[in-house]
């Protein structure tokens, strides 16, 4: 009698092409953390045709705006077991965690996007702050909004041309907004370069980044 196959490692590789890089992988990591992928593989195959993943020859494309280093960053934190081969990803690594982010967000890994949730905390040093903020809208990451539009509203400098072209008219009119708001003790800060270091705007920007006021990112 034939030997039969083990229901949880008897696994199926899948190739991937991202860019113009080839990924082999287990079929069954992918089904398992996303509903896109387990879709995407139930579709039954054409008559007489290799199946597209079945073959360096035959991958299955995956398009823009999926982009290898973001892919393989992901596959690190979905495939390598941190107990065996070290951390999955460098502490501290915001732009390897933003990738998992920004993958798992598009292919629904609720597990994988709330782990680098928990990876992605918010730091002065990396990136400005305009940068920030707008990876904080873009990618829901919920705990960087208060603190980019704090550090935006602190600084000297009002908020300029390169601002508005990364948040955006209507997210850098809100930053605006805020600086020029009043401070805890009632005296209004001055428009243009000035100092406000250690005023805390929270309340401010609770009320001006509300739920209603944003259409895709809740900060409370």
């Amino acid at each position: 009698m034939a030997p039969s196959k083990d229901d949880e490692f008897y696994m199926t590789f899948v190739t991937l092409q991202v860019e113009d890089t080839l990924f082999k992988v287990p079929r069954q990591a992918l089904e398992a953390q996303s509903p896109v992928f387990r879709d995407m593989f139930s579709l039954p195959p054409p008559p007489d045709v290799e199946v597209d993943g079945s073959s360096d020859e035959h991958p299955i494309v995956l398009p823009e705006p999926v982009k290898a280093i973001d892919f393989r960053r992901l596959l690190k934190v979905l495939l390598l077991p941190t107990s065996f081969l070290g951390p999955r990803l460098p502490k501290g690594d915001h732009d390897a965690w933003i990738s998992v982010l920004k993958l798992s967000r598009m292919w629904e890994m609720e597990e994988l996007r709330a782990l680098a949730l928990r990876h992605l905390k918010y730091s002065i040093g990396w990136k400005s702050a305009a940068e920030k903020l707008e990876l904080a809208l873009k990618h829901e990451i919920r705990d960087w909004i208060v603190p980019g539009v704090n550090e935006l509203a602190r600084r000297p400098e009002p908020m300029g041309v390169e601002d508005v072209q990364i948040l955006g008219l209507e997210t850098a009119l809100k930053v605006a907004a805020v600086r020029e708001s009043l401070t805890t003790d009632g005296a209004r800060l001055t428009a243009g370069r000035r100092t406000a270091p250690n005023v805390d705007f929270t309340q401010i920007i609770k009320e001006i980044f509300s739920p209603d006021a944003t259409a895709s990112v809740s900060i409370f």
